[in-house]
């Protein structure tokens, strides 16, 4: 294989159509597929290509340290799409906290991970950090939302993703970790 790819929360609705068309499309390209399986997630999404030769579901939540070290050690991946996260405005409201591990220190956790194996070669690494659009605030009826609209997060959940975009910038420029933020 020539890359191994790590693609969080790639269970869900979006996450399997990602893991599905870089499976599909990068034969040589090892997918490694990471979910803590929640309600959001269903490996029934993924049943055509689970026995690829390319692709590989590990099962794990990334607030947890040692686990996503114990992978970043293992595979070694050249890169990240980071787009597991807790989503739901309303479950946001009545647990934030849930919000707060997951989107924060999961993406911590990832962060470290990354940089710690990436340390001594980052040339040709990326991480990319799938984000919102909510991190803007409300659209009224019409406009839209450019990466130039200042922040203005209006629920836990979007505080959250604001929070966890805020430290991969900090992180590209502080450890000049190769990372990107693209918001959906």
């Amino acid at each position: 294989m020539n890359k191994t790819i790590f693609i969080t929360g790639g269970a869900g609705f979006i996450g399997s159509h990602v893991v599905r068309l870089f499976v599909t499309k990068y034969p040589d390209y090892k997918i490694v597929n990471i979910d803590k399986l929640t309600y959001a997630g269903n490996l029934e999404n993924l049943k055509d290509i689970d026995q690829k030769p390319n692709y590989s579901f590990e099962k794990a939540d990334i607030v947890d340290a040692q686990r996503i070290n114990d992978l970043f050690e293992q595979y070694k991946p050249d890169g990240v799409i980071h787009l597991a996260a807790e989503s739901h405005v309303d479950r946001s409201i009545s647990n934030p906290t849930e919000f707060i591990y997951t989107n924060i220190v999961g993406t911590v956790n990832l962060l470290n991970a990354a940089r710690t194996i990436w340390k001594d070669n980052s040339e040709e690494k990326r991480f990319y950090h799938i984000s919102t659009d909510e991190v803007y605030g409300s659209l009224g009826d019409e406009g839209l939302f450019t990466e130039e609209t200042p922040y203005d997060p209006r629920s836990p959940y979007s505080a959250a993703k604001a929070s966890s975009d805020h430290l991969v910038r900090a992180y590209n420029h502080t450890f000049k970790l190769p990372a990107v933020i693209s918001n959906c």
